[in-house]
This record gives C-alpha cells, structure tokens and sequence, in this order.
C-alpha cells in the first residue's frame, strides 16, 4: 500500500499535467467545431440571402429596352410607363407600352400596348390588349394601321399577331384575318405578310 500511495504521489504532477492537456484539447477542439459551424451557417446565410434577392422583384419606372446594330445606331426601342423584373428569368411585366423601329435614325414604325411582356436576354416582347384598348402598330410616313389581340415581336423584326387581325394601307387596301405573320419594316410598314383564318381583302380604288 505504500509503494503505491509513493507511485500515486510521484505521478500527480503528471496527472495534472495529462489533465490540463485533455482540458486544452477539448478547448481546441470546441473552438474548431464552433469555428467550422459558424463557417457553414453563415455561407448558408449568405447563399440564402443571395438566392431571396435573386427572387425579389425589381419594379422600375420609365423602363427602357432597346437593341442597337453593329454600328451602334439604334434599331428599335422599347418604352413602358412601368416594368417590373424578374431576376432569375429577365422577363419583365410591362405596363403603357410603346415600341418604335428606326430608320435612318428616325422613328418609321411606332407600335402600343396597354400591357406586356419582354425579355431581357431573349429581346422577345409580347403585347397585348386588355378589354377597352388594342394592340396598334403605325406606320409614321403613309399612316398605314395594324390592330390585333395579341402581337409577339421576336429576333429580325418578325411578328406574329393573333385574336383578329386588320391591316390599313391607306389608298392600297384593307386586310382581315385570324392571324398574320410576316416581318415589320422600318420602310414598307410590313413585309413578307401571311394572313390566315377567315381572310378578307378590300383594295383602295
């Protein structure tokens, strides 16, 4: 018994030592986890952060879309009373829609909308008319006339007009269908013209 209270009493500062080791450990190792933890919630704060403002929506007044050619000179330009962007898809809802083609830097072709749609990456815009007002496209020069339901404009000036279709070349003719497609000209106020379902044509004598 005594050689072993003598072993017990040579070895405490040994057992002091070995415990205040494991204390430092255990310490170090707490302020890992907790270093780590914090690492790991505060990149899912951020990512979460990052994907909610991704999903808010950007309202803005005045809101402006253009597309301009390889000479910088503008090819058209879209205006609306107010947009509101979606980030994540780059549509935007419009609302007071006005777009115009340009010639020669000048406005030729002028077309408005009550309400729409465009996207910013696709430069597609869709409009459309509500119960009192038309989709109406104006030529500026021969004040020749389209009024339809529902227009897509899409890459290259096509259209494609649906819900009822009616045409006015003013001393040309007259032009009604379901749909028409063709392609919108800066100069010609339409070209490459399809007209479909229920067409009736009036010529100007």
């Amino acid at each position: 018994m005594d050689s072993i209270a003598l072993f017990l009493d040579k070895a405490k500062p040994y057992f002091k030592l070995i415990l205040a080791l494991g204390i430092l450990v255990g310490i170090s190792g707490f302020i890992y986890y907790a270093y780590h933890k914090a690492e790991a919630e505060m990149a899912d704060f951020n990512k979460n952060k990052d994907e909610k403002t991704m999903s808010e929506e950007i309202a803005v007044d005045e809101y402006v879309l253009k597309e301009v050619d390889d000479e910088n000179q503008l090819k058209w330009q879209l205006k609306a009373v107010r947009g509101v962007l979606e980030p994540k898809t780059r549509d935007v809802d419009l609302k007071g829609v006005e777009v115009e083609y340009y010639h020669e830097g000048k406005v030729s072709l002028k077309i408005i909308a009550p309400i729409g749609k465009a996207n910013e990456s696709t430069r597609k815009i869709q409009l459309t008319s509500t119960e009192t007002e038309k989709v109406v496209g104006m030529g500026m020069e021969k004040q020749s006339r389209l009024e339809t339901k529902d227009l897509e404009l899409t890459k290259k000036n096509q259209f494609i007009a649906t819900g009822g279709v009616n045409i006015d070349w003013p001393g040309v003719a007259k032009v009604t269908g379901d749909k028409a497609e063709g392609t919108m000209s800066p100069t010609r106020f339409v070209d490459h013209l399809i007209i479909r379902g229920n067409t009736h044509a009036q010529l100007s004598m």
